[in-house]
Parts: C-alpha cells; sequence; structure tokens
C-alpha cells in the first residue's frame, strides 16, 4: 500500500460487478409483492366480514405464489 492510496481510494479492480437483473429475479419479486398484496387482502377481507368468495379468491393467490416461490427456490439450488 502507498501513502497515496492510505484511505484505500483507488477503484478496485478485483471486486466482482453487480449481476445483472435476471427474469428470475424479476418473477422472484414479483411474487412476493403479490403474496404480501394478497394476505393483507385476505386480512382486511377477515376483519371487514366480506363474503367467502374473497377469501377463497385471496387464499388461492397466496397458495400459488407460496408454491411457486418454493418451486423457484428448490430449482435454484440444482
Amino acid at each position: 500500500m502507498t501513502t497515496t492510496d492510505r484511505y484505500h481510494l483507488a477503484a478496485d479492480t478485483d471486486t466482482p460487478r453487480p449481476r445483472a437483473l435476471t427474469l428470475s429475479d424479476l418473477a422472484r419479486t414479483t411474487l412476493w409483492v403479490v403474496l404480501v398484496i394478497s394476505v393483507v387482502g385476505n386480512m382486511a377481507a377477515s376483519y371487514s366480514g366480506a363474503a367467502t368468495h374473497i377469501h377463497l379468491a385471496c387464499g388461492a393467490v397466496t397458495a400459488i405464489c407460496v408454491t411457486a416461490l418454493v418451486v423457484q427456490r428448490l430449482r435454484g439450488r440444482r
């Protein structure tokens, strides 16, 4: 280390570059957003005393999102 680089201000060329955003990353983010929205919707439907078909729709969306996230995670392990 030289005295001019005492504070590590020079660009480090050995650090890896951040990876590009992939379709899988976009799908995972979208699934998480939809999952949170469906859970909040189901909770709001519970507190407001909404009809059963609203609970079933929110529950189905939640189950689909969780299943898709688990499948995506298991495929990524291979």
